[in-house]
């Protein structure tokens, strides 16, 4: 029988639920200080003249965020844009017209098939599990759950009503080739996937209002993604403390929606993910910043950046950040170096079959994967010549 969430992640005494303000985001905004993406960096790197810092790599990587940005979504504005907690008027079900009803199997299954059509890489299910809601937002409003039947935003609260007890996980696609670029800004694909996140929250948050429900769309915002993306099956935190997913390895952005909409659980994905994690190491020794640690997984982050108390790996999200800083835009070579980015292919499905059910051949893939050359940067020089 599948071992359960709570048996492959146990967690330690007490959980306190996470502040949005303790990301390693906000921590640095707080303090006054510039993001990682501000002007003057970006201009003296142009001026250095660096392969894949030009004018046009970082312009090629900022447009990928028009959508975002053009629909005030953002990476995650609770609220707002096609993250709207009301209905956005695309679908209206007539007053006579009793809302869609179905088995929970039968309401899994048109959702996913929406989610799918609408750009969705992978869609899961489970019920919520409250301790990955964020306890308070960024400007320290606390997030409550209520007996309401509309989730609504004050400037004192916000309110997720207890009938929203599923939640739906969405999986968008980030693009292997490009990746292979990192660490510069001809690396587009995370910007290219928050693009795409409110596109498929939004659009399938509005098809379950047309179905006469209750929808809570959300990018980075309201809660946590990557537990969430594990109860309903989605895949398993590697070392990198990324989702990793058996189709897609991490090279994917997460959404959610939260719904009153009755749902069938999925199964948990297979194991194996944490094991060839545990052989591997290969993020950890090629992180710029050293902020991916060695060794086994613990119960206790580095900073308060990382909430404690469930065991698993903890990037040192500071010292990341600051590597980003430095650069003068995202890192994501944890991203390019992991065994699991790889292009779909027979070979790499039947690789992915022994490290699910022959872990004893970890090693021997993970010295392959090196041998052979995987995850290696590519020439930002030739990119555009192509």
């Amino acid at each position: 029988m599948p071992r359960s969430f709570d048996d492959i992640y146990p967690s330690r005494g007490e959980y306190d639920r996470f502040h949005l303000a303790n990301t390693a985001f906000q921590r640095v905004l707080s303090t006054g200080e510039r993001s990682y993406s501000n002007i003057d960096k970006k201009v003296e790197k142009m001026r250095q003249g660096i392969p894949g810092f030009s004018l046009i790599d970082y312009s090629f990587s900022d447009a990928a965020l028009t959508v975002a940005l053009a629909s005030h979504s953002g990476r995650g504005n609770m609220n707002q844009g096609f993250y709207s907690w009301k209905p956005l008027g695309a679908t209206v079900k007539p007053e006579e017209i009793p809302r869609w009803e179905g088995t929970l199997k039968e309401a899994a299954s048109v959702i996913r098939k929406a989610g799918l059509y609408y750009g969705a890489a992978d869609i899961g299910f489970c019920e919520l599990d409250k301790r990955w809601v964020y306890s308070h937002t960024t400007d320290d409003r606390p997030i409550v759950f209520e007996d309401v039947e509309e989730g609504y935003i004050t400037d004192k609260k916000v309110v997720i009503p207890n009938s929203h007890k599923w939640v739906i996980a969405i999986t968008v696609p980030m693009e292997v080739e490009e990746v292979m670029y990192a660490p510069t800004a001809l690396t587009p694909v995370a910007r290219m996937g928050y693009s795409r996140m409110p596109i498929v929250a939004g659009s399938l948050a509005e098809f379950i209002r047309g179905l006469g429900y209750h929808a809570i769309p959300s990018g980075n915002d309201t809660a946590i993604s990557v537990p969430i993306a594990i109860q309903a099956g989605l895949g398993h935190v590697g070392r990198h403390g990324r989702l990793i997913t058996w189709n897609e390895g991490p090279m994917v952005r997460i959404a959610k929606i939260f719904t009153d909409m009755p749902l069938a659980p999925s199964p948990i994905a297979p194991e194996g993910i944490i094991e060839y994690c545990e052989a591997c190491e290969k993020c950890a020794k090629y992180c710029p910043s050293q902020s991916i640690p060695l060794g086994p997984r613990t119960y206790e982050g580095f900073t308060e950046a990382n909430n404690p108390g469930v065991l698993r790996w903890f990037c040192n999200a500071d010292t990341c950040y600051e590597y980003w800083r430095e650069i003068g835009t995202g890192c994501s070579v944890c991203f390019r170096v992991c065994s699991f980015t790889k292009e779909r292919g027979v070979s790499h499905n039947i690789i992915k079959w022994f490290i699910r059910n022959v872990p004893q051949l970890n090693r021997f893939f993970v010295w392959s994967d090196e041998v052979l050359g995987y995850g290696k940067m590519k020439d930002p020089k030739e990119y555009w010549k192509e």
